[in-house]
């Protein structure tokens, strides 16, 4: 009776055979979902990278502007950020999604040290942004490591 044992009843009203829920079962993947009470998504963790059109109109709601403390960039023309980078772990889950416009998302991603978290409310953040100073040289891990700079005495030759 094994083989003629019914699958799964569609939404459409089809049958879909048990050799076929085993293959789904077998290659397909989970991703959770979470929705609001109007069905809109909300979270989806790390399975997918890119905000939803409702967490898109969600983040449009929540900010005015980029996050990043000072840029004065509409939030509606910015590109939505993780607050944690995705590539490193981060979530996709609204109240980890802001806005960011093009400069401060690459930059952020490229130089963390350069900016600092701070939660606003419950589930919101802003970043400062602390840029290098003019004429001020960034010492590389790898210089640090080696110690202050040597001075060289110009009349040692």
């Amino acid at each position: 009776m094994l083989g003629t044992a019914p699958g799964l009843l569609l939404a459409t009203g089809q049958m879909l055979p048990v050799s076929s829920v085993h293959r789904l079962a077998r290659t397909s993947a989970l991703v959770r979902l979470v929705m609001d009470a109007e069905g809109q998504v909300l979270d989806m963790g790390r399975k997918v990278r890119l905000a939803t059109p409702a967490q898109r109109r969600a983040v449009y709601a929540r900010y005015a502007t980029c996050w990043i403390d000072g840029c004065p960039l509409p939030a509606t023309m910015c590109q939505i950020d993780h607050a944690d980078n995705w590539s490193t772990g981060g979530l996709t889950n609204l109240k980890l999604l802001g806005p960011a416009c093009q400069f401060h998302n690459r930059d952020r991603y490229q130089h963390p040290d350069r900016y600092t978290r701070h939660k606003t409310g419950t589930d919101r953040w802003t970043f400062t942004y602390q840029p290098t100073r003019p004429g001020k040289s960034r010492r590389t891990r790898h210089q640090a490591e080696q110690g202050p700079p040597q001075r060289q005495d110009p009349g040692a030759d």
